[in-house]
């Protein structure tokens, strides 16, 4: 896995889905593995491990957004689609932006 001091806790804030499904492509369908979808998994796990960010990635089967993936999901927040390298820190301030929520939410029911 990757090398880092961080150890994620056991029960993260909440999930991230990320599409990897790839197709056969018989029929020449696009699809977000094929795209670069696994690389750009392995590039949110080590951020996430790396910044102690409490979020979990779950590589996910198909979210039927093929022609506009690939496509990731902040569990109760954000959908975003066409996730790039260029794209990804932005979606890293949008799942910190989520932590920093869940956190305050939870301070105020406490």
């Amino acid at each position: 896995m990757f090398e880092v001091d961080y150890i994620p806790s056991e029960k993260p804030l909440f999930n991230i889905r990320l599409c990897t499904n790839k197709r056969l492509n018989k029929d020449k369908l696009p699809s977000c593995g094929g795209r670069g979808s696994r690389d750009l998994a392995d590039t949110i796990e080590k951020t996430l491990l790396e910044q102690s960010i409490p979020a979990k990635l779950i590589r996910s089967p198909c979210m039927n957004n093929c022609k506009i993936g690939p496509n990731l999901k902040i569990q109760g927040a954000a959908l975003y689609n066409e996730i790039t390298a260029e794209t990804l820190p932005d979606i890293i301030t949008a799942i910190k932006a989520e932590v920093d929520r869940r956190k305050a939410e939870a301070g105020e029911n406490a």
